[in-house]
C-alpha cells in the first residue's frame, strides 16, 4: 500500500516537475517580449510582472518543493550529534520530521480554507489587472500538502526500517532499496 501511494505521489511530483518547467520556459519568452516590447517599441506588457510575482514565484516555490526533497536536489547542511548514541539520534530526527509534517499540514489546511473564503468573496489583487487571490493560495495549499504526504511517506518508511534514519537522507529518485 505505502509503494502504491509512493508511486502516486512521485508521479504528481513529476508531472507538476514538468509542468513548471514550461510555465518557467514560458514566462522567460514573456519577459524577452516585454523587454523588447519596453525598450525597442514603447509597448510593454505591463502583466508580465503581475503574472511572475504572484502566481510563477509560487509555482515553483511550492509546487517543487516534494520533488526537490525526494531527489535531495536541495542545498542541506548535515550536522552530526556525535555525542548521542545512534539510536536516539534516528528518533529525534523522526520527531523532528513528525513535527514538520504536521506543521506544514496544519499550514496546507489553514491556506486552503483562506483559499476557500478568497474564492467564495471574489478577492483580487489590487492594480492595473484584478488577479484573483484564491489560485495563489490553492497552489501553495497543494505545495504543502504534497510536501507533508511526502515526509509522512518517509516516516512510514523510517518505522517500516526499524527507526533506520537513513531513510530521511535517502534519494528516492535512485534505484529501490537503496539507502545511502
Amino acid at each position: 500500500m505505502l509503494g502504491f501511494f509512493e508511486r502516486i505521489l512521485s508521479a504528481v511530483d513529476w508531472l507538476l516537475s514538468r509542468i513548471v518547467a514550461s510555465v518557467i520556459l514560458a514566462v522567460m519568452v514573456l519577459i524577452v517580449c516585454d523587454v523588447f516590447g519596453r525598450y525597442l517599441f514603447s509597448r510593454p506588457l505591463p502583466w508580465v510582472y503581475d503574472i511572475v510575482s504572484i502566481y510563477v514565484v509560487n509555482l515553483i516555490l511550492y509546487l517543487l518543493a516534494s520533488e526537490v526533497l525526494r531527489t535531495r536536489a536541495n542545498i542541506e547542511l548535515d550536522l552530526h550529534v556525535r555525542f548521542l548514541p545512534e539510536r536516539a539520534w534516528s528518533f529525534l530526527q523522526g520527531l523532528a520530521w513528525l513535527c514538520t509534517a504536521a506543521v506544514l499540514a496544519l499550514a496546507s489546511w489553514r491556506v486552503w480554507m483562506s483559499m476557500a473564503d478568497s474564492l467564495a468573496a471574489a478577492e483580487v489583487h489590487p492594480g492595473l489587472y484584478e488577479w484573483p487571490v484564491w489560485i495563489e493560495k490553492a497552489v501553495v495549499a497543494l505545495g504543502l500538502a504534497l510536501l507533508a504526504c511526502r515526509i509522512v511517506v518517509r516516516l512510514c518508511r523510517f518505522l517500516q526500517g526499524g527507526l533506520n534514519a537513513g531513510v530521511f537522507n535517502a534519494d528516492e529518485s535512485a534505484k529501490p532499496g537503496v539507502v545511502e
